[in-house]
């Protein structure tokens, strides 16, 4: 229709979904630093759209600003893999408690039929690909429709660590085990054990994320 656009990234935009892919495939790793020039060369984008992408990036918590106007991949301390795990526990059996009417339209089988075509000694970006798109659905089964900004903000920072997490050696295996039982207390409408169940899993993340990027054994943990 006349009068009508389409809209057309523009050019920091589409730094910023390149440099953003990136970084949570892992291609950027942890506290890498980005040297604007070449990454200019690589993107064939100017310095100012880069610019402006990485600055929108830092504003997510997945870029850090340096000193003298560089920019490298946030680190996430032991500290901050605890206290996003936790809050993501919150957000995401807060989603299902109050998801009421919505929870029978959880696409439970298709999610089902995803996970158990998933080897362990495929690509791991297919399990991160179902992982992502399964937590993503638990926080839109609320009734809160504030929940997702939440939790896109504070899953971000995470997925910084989930191609390191997923190559693992049987952690896909046992995430797919995880994940079905969710899936089966859902169809049995039993709210409390999928409740339960999805605090063990993320619970265990935390646990694996501690303990292989920082050493840090369960029963080393301390108390909050």
């Amino acid at each position: 229709m006349p009068g009508l656009r389409k809209h057309r990234p523009n050019l920091s935009e589409i730094a910023y979904d390149e440099i953003k892919e990136m970084i949570l495939a892992g291609e950027l790793a942890q506290g890498e630093r980005i040297i604007l020039e070449k990454m200019s060369e690589k993107l064939n984008l100017s310095i100012t759209p880069l610019r402006e992408a990485l600055n929108k990036l830092a504003q997510e918590d997945l870029i850090r600003a340096t000193p003298r106007s560089s920019y490298e991949v946030i680190s996430l301390s032991a500290e901050e893999i605890n206290d996003i795990s936790d809050l993501r526990e919150m957000l995401e059996t807060f989603a299902l408690k109050t998801a009421d009417e919505n929870l029978p339209d959880f696409p439970i089988q298709p999610f089902r039929d995803s996970f158990l075509k998933i080897k362990s000694n495929q690509s791991y970006r297919k399990f991160i690909e179902a992982d992502i798109k399964f937590h993503e659905t638990i926080i839109a089964t609320s009734k809160n429709k504030k929940l997702g900004k939440l939790f896109s903000y504070i899953r971000n920072p995470e997925r910084i660590l989930m191609v390191p997490s997923a190559r693992i050696e049987g952690r896909i295996d046992t995430a797919i085990k995880e994940h079905l039982g969710i899936l089966d207390a859902l169809e049995k409408k039993d709210v409390d054990l999928a409740v339960k169940r999805l605090s063990n899993h993320i619970q265990r993340v935390k646990s694996l994320l501690l303990e292989h990027h920082y050493g840090i054994k369960p029963s080393e943990r301390q108390p909050k």
